[in-house]
């Protein structure tokens, strides 16, 4: 059996960013194993080149994709020798030694879209109906200082580390310049897939609550400043391509803390759909190749349960998508003289 032979069906792949270097190198998943794109590309002359980053590979018109998944089915078919020469020049390692990165470690844009779920919305508001709300979708962006990848450290900020809370959310990646695009033509702008948690820090909730109504009623200034600090978006743990998920409305997001499930929801139960997503967040803002734009998270999470659920220090927090994979990270506390 070749090194890759139940990877190979569709020429799908799975893109890493490989924790190397200033700003790390692009990989992709084989088996169990990671390989170097352009280490590789080296050791087996001929082919196109492969780009530096993940995002300019996943670029419609760029060759990137197409090269790398050459690349891919020239290892997974390649003979022992050529295998054992990829694992010589650490070319090709064990996943389970080779530290990642975010696949997508510096966007010029991540979306993340709120309350996108009907369950979600009862978190907050237990009486919500289950009907399309009449507002709008509404969105933030999260920052790149808060990129963390898999297997990362989230860490607690000294100043709101009492009501840290997560939020599971598949993300899709934009593969060319999205700007003004219509629901019926908004997939194929998705190079593919990932999966971010939205770790949120809920200690301002109180604060803008309104003593009368115990409605929210100007909670966007702090919200985005509550989920941007650093390590806040844990990313990964790769970027799988739009080829290998057949339904999109049919992947199942699992968050885990502990092992204990907190949230468990399948896309079609989304609020808005993803190209309905695209198309309301296209019209108001440009989209860009490697751009990320999260669909929300399901119900579930800590701060909608009685009595509230918040991740502490030695809390190992997951989130799992259907044929994506499995983004894991730890809770650890600040450090000494942190601000």
């Amino acid at each position: 059996m070749s090194l890759a032979t139940s990877n190979l069906g569709g020429r799908v792949i799975k893109l890493v960013t490989i924790a190397r270097g200033a700003a790390g190198i692009p990989g992709c998943l084989i088996g169990s194993d990671v390989l170097d794109l352009q280490c590789a590309a080296q050791v087996l002359a001929g082919g196109a080149p492969i780009p530096v980053t993940v995002a300019e590979i996943l670029t419609d018109g760029s060759g990137g994709l197409d090269a790398a998944r050459a690349l891919f089915e020239r290892v997974g078919t390649a003979s022992a020798d050529i295998v054992g020469r990829l694992r010589d020049i650490g070319a090709l390692t064990a996943l389970a030694d080779t530290a990642l990165l975010a696949p997508l470690p510096s966007p010029r844009l991540i979306l993340s879209h709120g309350q996108a779920f009907h369950a979600h919305r009862r978190d907050f508001h237990k009486d919500a109906k289950p009907e399309p709300p009449k507002n709008p979708p509404a969105g933030f962006i999260k920052g790149q200082n808060s990129i963390v990848g898999p297997g990362a450290d989230i860490v607690l900020p000294k100043v709101a580390s009492e009501k840290v809370d997560y939020e599971g959310e598949l993300c899709v990646v934009f593969s060319r310049h999205c700007s003004n695009v219509v629901r019926a033509d908004a997939m194929n702008y998705v190079a593919g897939y990932t999966i971010i948690n939205d770790v949120s820090a809920r200690d301002w909730i109180p604060q803008m609550r309104d003593p009368a109504t115990g409605m929210m009623t100007a909670f966007h200034a702090l919200n985005l400043m509550y989920k941007n600090f650093p390590s806040f978006c844990p990313m990964g743990p790769n970027v799988t391509t739009a080829d290998e998920i057949a339904d999109h409305q049919a992947l199942r997001l699992v968050t885990r803390l502990n092992g204990e499930v907190m949230q468990d929801a399948v896309m079609a139960d989304l609020i808005w759909g993803i190209p309905e997503l695209i198309e309301y967040y296209s019209a108001r803002m440009e989209f860009h190749p490697g751009d990320i734009m999260s669909t929300g998270t399901p119900g579930g999470v800590g701060f909608g349960r009685t009595p509230p659920v918040f991740m502490r220090e030695g809390d190992v927090i997951s989130v799992s998508v259907d044929g994506i994979g499995t983004l894991e990270n730890r809770i650890v506390a600040p450090p000494a003289g942190a601000a």
